[in-house]
């Protein structure tokens, strides 16, 4: 569940405002996803919880909604080799200029269909026949671990053990399977079997990439990259609180923001200019630095926690002032983007002693 105590009144949405980085790009409110959409209704008690809510705030998984508005992952339902490859492709942040294989299945305009072209330029994933892709076709798990391996064949290293699984047969995803097991990216459907020709369930797909994406060793960033996002991003918003530019959030949002987080941000932020059109008035003073310290990274996901910060909000209205002392603790989500700037995606406030 995400961590949205904060939003409860005007001085805990400030707090939420004031771990906002704020730079000067634009974003239009329609390009933005809806913040509902981040909310899946289906998957609080699963086993794959953490992988499955860190995929939705990425922006690298999409749920389904119904008629009355309901969002759901699904996370039991089979996956097709469309929505595989895509989510791959999306995951990885795949491009290629090659038109790669031409199936006569694979419909130009289909919302799958560069995706298919991405990954079959690049030697990730090939057709069920010469001719045809197979989109709508179940994925089964033997096929996934090959293309895993085949995508993270030059950021993983794939050593250690091996398990032994007596159902794989020889064929061509047994050396593929045998390396995402010694990597730990699959494991057995029980202790004795893999069942390489199940269908693969939504969850599992995307515990097989998460640990994959984990595990990616070739381009660590250094932590002063990291870190640096964070700090330059805090002296922008203190500019903006102090010139009370607030007409410029959204444009600094998403600079700096992805997935969950731009969209809590612009929510959030609409909130804010609500109260200033109310008369309200806004301080923001800086009382102690933030220590941060990246606690994992990998090519293209890090974490990093933050302590010791704290800001004095002072809001006032009809001559009335109230001030608050919040504390910025609280852990950063970080993924690296296309263009190699590192953006925060989800963001977990410590929850008051």
């Amino acid at each position: 569940m995400k961590n949205v105590y904060f939003r409860s009144s005007v001085f805990l949405l400030l707090s939420l405002l004031l771990v906002f980085p704020l730079h000067s790009a634009q974003v239009k409110a329609a390009e933005l996803t809806p913040l509902e959409m981040y909310f899946p209704e289906d998957i609080e008690e699963h086993w794959a919880y953490y992988e499955l809510d860190n995929f939705v705030n990425a922006d690298l998984l999409r749920g389904y909604v119904d008629q009355e508005g309901t969002v759901t992952l699904k996370p039991n339902n089979s996956i097709s080799r469309a929505e595989f490859v895509s989510i791959l492709v999306r995951a990885l942040d795949l491009t290629s200029d090659s038109p790669g294989t031409t199936f006569t299945d694979v419909e130009q305009g289909k919302w799958y269909a560069d995706s298919v072209r991405t990954a079959s330029s690049l030697g990730i994933v090939n057709g069920i026949s010469e001719t045809k892709f197979g989109p709508n076709q179940l994925i089964k798990r033997g096929e996934i671990a090959a293309l895993v391996v085949r995508a993270f064949s030059s950021s993983i290293n794939f050593e250690g053990e091996t398990d032994t699984y007596p159902d794989v047969p020889d064929y061509y995803a047994k050396p593929f399977i045998s390396q995402a097991s010694q990597a730990g990216i699959v494991r057995g459907a029980s202790s004795t079997a893999f069942k390489p020709f199940s269908n693969a369930k939504r969850s599992e797909a995307v515990v097989m990439l998460q640990r994959a994406l984990d595990l990616q060793n070739r381009e660590i960033p250094e932590d002063s990259l990291l870190t640096a996002a964070i700090l330059d991003s805090e002296e922008k918003e203190n500019q903006i609180f102090k010139e009370k530019a607030y007409d410029q959030f959204d444009a600094a949002y998403a600079q700096f923001y992805t997935g969950y987080y731009l969209a809590l941000s612009h929510s959030s932020s609409e909130e804010l200019l609500a109260l200033i059109d109310q008369g309200y008035d806004v301080e923001m003073e800086k009382i102690s630095d933030q220590k941060l310290k990246v606690v994992q990274k990998a090519d293209r996901f890090a974490v990093i926690e933050s302590s010791g910060g704290s800001y004095k909000a002072t809001t006032t209205i009809d001559n009335e002032t109230n001030t608050e002392t919040v504390a910025t603790d609280g852990i950063y989500y970080l993924k690296k983007m296309n263009d190699d700037s590192w953006k925060v995606y989800m963001y977990y406030q410590n929850e008051p002693q």
